[in-house]
C-alpha cells in the first residue's frame, strides 16, 4: 500500500502549471482523497470534489483530465508509495536490522500526517473491495513490489537458492507488521492515543517492529536448520 498520503507541501506541480495556480491542483487531491476515501469512487462526483476543494469542475478537467485520473492521481507518485522505499532499504552491505529498520520508519513516517493517513488506508481498503475494473493497478504494484523486494531480502540473508512458499510467507507477515499499524490506527488513535501521538512513537514503533521481524526471520533460520539435518539413525536415538 501507498505509505504516504498527499502532502500540501510537497504535492508539485504539473508540467506547464503556472506556480501561483498550484494551490487548486493540491487542494483537488486533498478533496478526492477526503471524498473517495468516505464514500468510495462510484458515489463521489466531479461536482462534490470540486466543491469540497472550492474549486470550479472545470479545474479538474484542466488538471487531471477525468474523475478516473484524478483518482489514480492519488496512488501515484509523487506521494510515495512503499516501492519507493526499496532502493533505500535494499542498498548493498545493510545488515538485515539496518534493512528492516530504515524499511519500518519509512512505512510509518507518513503516520506523521494524522488524518490524511486515515484518508489513505481508508482509499486503499476500499480499493481492496471495489470490483476489479475499478481497482488502481498502481495500488497493487506498489504492495507486489515491496513484498518482493523483501522477499528477495530474506533469501538473501537467510542464504537460500531460490525463493519458494515458506520465504513468501515469511515476506508477507515481515511486511504486514507494518500494514497492521497503518489499518489499526484509528482504534489506536482512539484508545491508545498515546501509541501514535508523537515522532518518538512512531520512531518506537519501527524499531519494535525491526525487533518483531528479527524474531520471525531467527524462527524460520532454526526451522531451516532442523530441516537440513540428517535425521538420527534408528541404531542412534538422539539422546533424551
Amino acid at each position: 500500500m501507498s505509505t504516504a498520503p498527499p502532502d500540501p507541501a510537497a504535492c508539485p506541480a504539473c508540467p506547464d502549471t503556472p506556480p501561483d495556480a498550484q494551490p487548486a491542483r493540491t487542494r483537488l487531491l486533498l478533496a478526492a482523497l477526503k471524498l473517495f476515501a468516505a464514500h468510495g469512487y462510484d458515489r463521489t462526483s466531479i461536482r462534490a470534489i470540486a466543491a469540497e476543494a472550492q474549486t470550479n469542475v472545470a479545474a479538474v478537467s484542466y488538471y487531471f483530465g477525468d474523475k478516473a485520473a484524478l483518482h489514480a492521481a492519488l496512488f501515484a507518485d509523487p506521494f510515495g508509495s512503499l516501492a519507493a522505499l526499496v532502493p533505500d532499504f535494499t542498498r548493498p552491505g545493510l545488515s538485515l536490522r539496518a534493512a528492516l529498520q530504515r524499511f519500518f520508519h519509512g512505512a510509518l513516517a507518513p503516520l506523521h500526517h494524522g488524518e490524511l493517513a486515515q484518508q489513505m488506508v481508508r482509499l486503499y481498503l476500499r480499493q481492496m473491495l471495489e470490483p476489479a475494473d475499478q481497482r488502481q493497478p498502481v495500488a497493487e504494484h506498489d504492495v507486489d513490489v515491496s513484498t518482493r523486494a523483501i522477499a528477495a531480502l530474506l533469501q538473501r540473508h537467510l542464504k537460500l537458492p531460490a525463493p519458494d512458499d515458506d520465504l513468501q510467507r515469511l515476506a508477507c507477515a515481515v511486511s504486514g507488521l507494518a500494514f497492521q499499524v497503518w489499518c489499526q490506527q484509528e482504534m489506536l488513535a482512539a484508545h491508545q492515543p498515546q501509541l501514535l501521538a508523537t515522532p518518538q512513537a512512531l520512531h518506537c514503533w519501527a524499531e519494535r517492529l525491526t525487533d518483531y521481524a528479527l524474531a520471525m526471520v531467527a524462527a524460520e533460520r532454526r526451522r531451516l536448520r532442523a530441516a537440513a539435518a540428517p535425521a538420527p539413525s534408528p541404531h542412534n536415538p538422539p539422546a533424551p
